[in-house]
């Protein structure tokens, strides 16, 4: 059986921008794999939101391997994760690589702000310095039972030092062994092509858009980026969704004017297995054919 993460290493060395929606359950991903997409995203944001809460560091370990799990199971594509600051030291963090790679995850990324750490559309961010970036991806390295295993370096310096500073760390994440390095906060196309053209190893642009500008697949890969995450697209999408629907609903007092907007209830089912499960009660439930004695 392959390792989930050769097929993420596929992607990133054919290029091309590889789009990559985010979710935080299994039905997001799942309606990720039946788009077509070839990944799936677990988002630290979307997750802590799922839980009513802010991404600010609240979510443990285990709570976002427990989800990765049950992501990863639930559909055929490779799943990368958040793992924030890797929750702890260097034996922490190859515990939390060890944990995620048991769960199915094809691979993760490791930022570099102190902990407890912010999402990295947040003010207030402070960041560890470059050494120990450094030991956290060694560490990560180390951690991993296959070097199949993607390791991600992430750097949320643009916002706080400048572009001179995230190029300084991405190709410090290089040389600590990163398979590839994540870049947010990049608004103009010298900054994409400059990021690129710094290292080696694959980049991987992490989209914002209601933050900053957006970018087609096609300019993200002619600037050289290998992979493109979506991290909030789905999660907004959804709550804006909901929110229009709540409001309208209790405008009217009632839902028989949305009925129209609303995904069939088969088609809910259909996804998530329901006619899967009704055949293997059946099959279970027919008589056996009697034996000769």
């Amino acid at each position: 059986m392959h390792h989930p993460g050769t097929l993420i290493r596929d992607m990133l060395a054919r290029g091309g921008a590889v789009p990559v929606p985010g979710c935080y359950d299994p039905l997001g991903a799942l309606l990720i794999e039946q788009a077509g997409f070839q990944a799936a995203y677990m988002t630290g944001f979307s997750l802590a939101s799922s839980y009513g809460k802010p991404d600010i560091g609240l979510l443990t370990m285990t709570d976002m391997v427990q989800q990765a799990a049950r992501i990863a199971e639930a559909v055929s594509i490779p799943v990368i994760v958040d793992a924030d600051t890797g929750y702890g030291g260097a034996a922490n963090i190859a515990e939390t690589v060890r944990a995620f790679e048991k769960a199915g995850i094809a691979g993760l990324h490791l930022e570099d702000q102190i902990m407890p750490k912010k999402c990295g559309a947040m003010a207030g961010k402070k960041l560890v310095p470059g050494e120990e970036m450094a030991l956290r991806l060694r560490a990560a390295r180390a951690g991993r039972k296959s070097s199949e295993f993607v390791i991600i370096g992430r750097t949320d310096a643009m916002t706080i030092y400048g572009l001179d500073e995230v190029i300084v760390r991405a190709k410090a994440m290089e040389r600590a062994g990163a398979d590839a390095v994540m870049v947010p906060s990049l608004s103009t196309p010298a900054e994409l092509e400059a990021v690129a053209a710094s290292v080696r190893i694959p980049v991987i642009y992490v989209a914002a858009e209601t933050v900053r500008p957006s970018y087609t697949q096609q300019q993200l890969a002619q600037a050289g980026f290998a992979m493109a995450l979506y991290p909030l697209s789905l999660i907004q999408t959804t709550f804006k969704a909901q929110q229009t629907m709540l409001r309208s609903m209790f405008d009217a007092g009632d839902t028989a004017h949305l009925v129209d907007g609303m995904a069939k209830f088969a088609d809910v089912g259909r996804l998530v297995g329901v006619e899967r499960a009704a055949a293997f009660d059946a099959q279970l439930n027919e008589p056996e054919e009697p034996t000769g004695s």
